[in-house]
Formats: C-alpha cells, sequence, structure tokens
C-alpha cells in the first residue's frame, strides 16, 4: 500500500525526498500540499485497502491543516466522514 500511495505525485519536498505518506504499523498519516493532493492520496489508499479487502476505519480517520490559509471544504472523502483536529 505504502509504495502504490509514494508513486501518487504529490506531498512535501525535504532534502531530496517528496514525502506523502508516514507509516509506523497500521497507522497512516497522508501529507500533502492542499485539499486536492490529500484527496488522492486518500481514494488511492482506499482503492488499495479495497484490493486486500481491508477496510479504513471512519471512527479512526482524521485530517489536520497545518495551513492558515488552507482549510477542507467537506468533512467527507468518498463514503468516509473524517474529523478534523485542531492544534
Amino acid at each position: 500500500m505504502i509504495q502504490s500511495i509514494k508513486m501518487v505525485p504529490s506531498g512535501i519536498k525535504i532534502g531530496k525526498e517528496q514525502l506523502n505518506i508516514l507509516a509506523y504499523a497500521n497507522d497512516n498519516a497522508l501529507i500533502g500540499k492542499n485539499e486536492i493532493e490529500i484527496r488522492k492520496l486518500f481514494v488511492e489508499m482506499e482503492n488499495i485497502a479495497r484490493k486486500f479487502r481491508l477496510q479504513i476505519n471512519q471512527e479512526k480517520t482524521k485530517y489536520m491543516i497545518m495551513e492558515r490559509k488552507n482549510s477542507l471544504k467537506k468533512n467527507k472523502i468518498g463514503h468516509l466522514k473524517i474529523k478534523k483536529l485542531q492544534f
């Protein structure tokens, strides 16, 4: 799943590396510059999960906007409703 998501052109550049996902065990953090990138990554992750008959837990799915001017217009991606985290 991680390798497929890394192939999606998105994320942030750190040094020479392009970073769009952080993963530890069964937790994943998708990283994008804007709403469009996050939605693309999430759709890709959902498609891959479906191939392996895995389900994304709607109760644990959350998003955080780190940029003041950017905000997710809808709290839904695909059929999943997601919660906003405040920092």
